[in-house]
């Protein structure tokens, strides 16, 4: 059993119902007895909504969409080796690490970068990523059966169930589709977000 909301809402219950089976069957009750039966039901009710708690804020992942295409990985060829070499790597290891299905990376109006099961059409931003650029700011869409625009995102992965739009700088971001929905954590976020600011010095230094 996994460590999550549902087993210690089943672990309080358990310890719940054998506290009071133990109170019933107890011939003779002291004062004593009496406050530990009753620190051991608040203990158990503790449990029980701790439970309630973790199961609320966890994410719960769809199931695995089957994504349409063919596994490619395409970079532009013109950017520098050290520039190709960090793309290849933060790339990598994103598919590998998280729950992401695709990975592009566009900058400047060109997509520099797509790995992954993606599109063969043209990529171009729509509102929001051109939003993401704006704000300098992550936008996560767990569910984009429910996001009225979700058609920008035909021509990156078509019917991908979640994605990430992290900005590297007002001119590049990096669009990341998920195999489920709901399936990034704030973990990889947080991690992704940081490669970005990499990226975004790496870019600078080369002037890209």
């Amino acid at each position: 059993m996994g460590f999550n909301g549902r087993s210690l809402i089943l672990i309080g219950a358990i310890l719940f119902i054998f506290q009071i089976a133990n109170f019933i069957s107890i011939e003779s009750i002291t004062p004593e007895l009496e406050r530990a039966q009753v620190l051991a039901a608040i203990a158990s009710l503790i449990i029980i909504l701790i439970g309630f708690l973790f199961k609320q804020f966890e994410p719960l992942s769809g199931e695995k969409a089957d994504l349409k295409g063919e596994n490619k990985f395409f970079f532009d060829r013109n950017i520098p080796d050290e520039v190709i070499d960090e793309l290849a790597w933060g790339s990598e290891a994103i598919l590998t690490s998280t729950a992401a299905a695709a990975i592009l990376i566009h900058n400047d109006g060109a997509n520099i970068l797509r790995r992954g099961i993606t599109s063969n059409n043209e990529f171009k931003p729509g509102q929001t990523c051109l939003r993401s650029l704006k704000d300098m700011k992550l936008i996560s869409l767990a569910n984009t059966k429910f996001y009225p625009g979700k058609d920008e995102f035909l021509n990156f992965c078509p019917n991908v169930p979640s994605v990430l739009v992290v900005p590297i700088n007002n001119r590049a971001f990096i669009l990341i589709g998920g195999w489920s929905t709901k399936c990034f954590t704030k973990s990889d976020e947080k991690w992704i977000n940081n490669w970005s600011k990499k990226m975004n010095n790496i870019f600078s230094k080369n002037n890209i």
